[in-house]
């Protein structure tokens, strides 16, 4: 147990090291009780469920995964009988990070409230992290938090809810991230779980939203600039990360580019010339193969995608941009 707290403590302490967190939120305690809170007799890390409803006994939700009495996180719901399993599972509301527009018309006819709150692979922002205090005071029975696959984004959020909540402290759930087996690549996810402190009462919190505004695709493209930029950074400091820059680490930066093309094909690229989609499923292979290089450090082939990343990204914006 020592030995467990200690890896935690040290998770814990390099998070806190990676940059500025994204959520500035007050750590002052909410005075009263959230309806998603635990018993008074219950104590915080205590009420995180170590076991629970599995993937087995649920075969239609992906990734599933009880963090709490009344918390569930896994992958979207994408049939009716996934929709069905939520309902036998007692869930009244579910909760999409993702920045596809949920489906709520095949959640209404199982009696399941939608509420929409998309967050990208880069972290938590402070909206997000705000309507999710506001979720975790005012929304009553089990909640079940989704992203895309279940992996990432969903069981960050659903961490936070548990600490907006009083259901976990900062220790636990880090260990709800470990669970769900969320890539530690997603640096901005783990720094913002372990940076997140409960706002104060005083605080204006966002309205609880069914279908959100999701992402333009001008600010899509804004975020793939950004990671883009990044690892040029990264090639000037020869792949490794800049010394004026400790948060930017090569890898990392590849896999975010390759997210963020990934969700901009998938959620945006709708009604856009099959031209412009072939081209941003090409970048997206391309950063991919570029983050495999990076982590065998084959600077070789690291040179060689980035140039063909390099190649396709003109290409794009000269003619779709420019």
């Amino acid at each position: 147990m020592t030995a467990l707290k200690e890896y935690f403590g040290a998770c814990v302490s390099a998070m806190l090291m990676l940059s500025v967190p994204a959520i500035a939120i007050f750590a002052s305690e909410p005075t009263g009780k959230s309806p998603l809170s635990p018993s008074a007799e219950t104590g915080a890390t205590e009420a995180l469920v170590l076991s629970g409803p599995n993937q087995s006994e649920f075969p239609d939700l992906d990734n599933l995964l009880q963090v709490s009495d009344r918390i569930f996180t896994g992958a979207e719901p994408h049939s009716e009988r996934a929709f069905a399993s939520l309902a036998k599972l007692g869930v009244k509301t579910i909760v999409s990070v993702d920045g596809a527009v949920p489906d709520t018309e095949l959640a209404g006819k199982y009696g399941l409230r939608y509420v929409h709150i998309p967050i990208g692979y880069d972290g938590i922002d402070q909206n997000a992290g705000l309507t999710f205090a506001r979720l975790a005071r005012e929304v009553t029975g089990p909640v079940y938090v989704h992203c895309h696959h279940g992996r990432h984004r969903g069981p960050a959020a659903a961490a936070v809810v548990c600490i907006a909540s009083g259901e976990v402290d900062g220790e636990a759930a880090l260990r709800i991230l470990e669970r769900a087996g969320t890539s530690k690549d997603y640096a901005g996810l783990w720094r913002d779980v372990a940076n997140y402190r409960i706002p104060d009462h005083g605080v204006e919190l966002p309205t609880l939203s069914e279908v959100a505004q999701v992402q333009t695709f001008p600010a899509a493209m804004a975020n793939t600039d950004r990671a883009y930029d990044n690892l040029k950074r990264c090639r000037e400091s020869g792949w490794a990360t800049p010394p004026d820059h400790p948060d930017l680490v090569p890898a990392q930066q590849a896999l975010l580019l390759k997210e963020s093309l990934r969700e901009s094909v998938r959620n945006l690229a709708a009604g856009r010339s099959s031209e412009f989609q072939r081209w941003l499923m090409e970048s997206e292979i391309a950063a991919g193969q570029l983050e495999d290089a990076l982590r065998v450090q084959n600077l070789d082939q690291v040179s060689r995608h980035f140039q063909v990343l390099s190649e396709s990204c003109k290409r794009c914006h000269q003619k779709y941009r420019n």
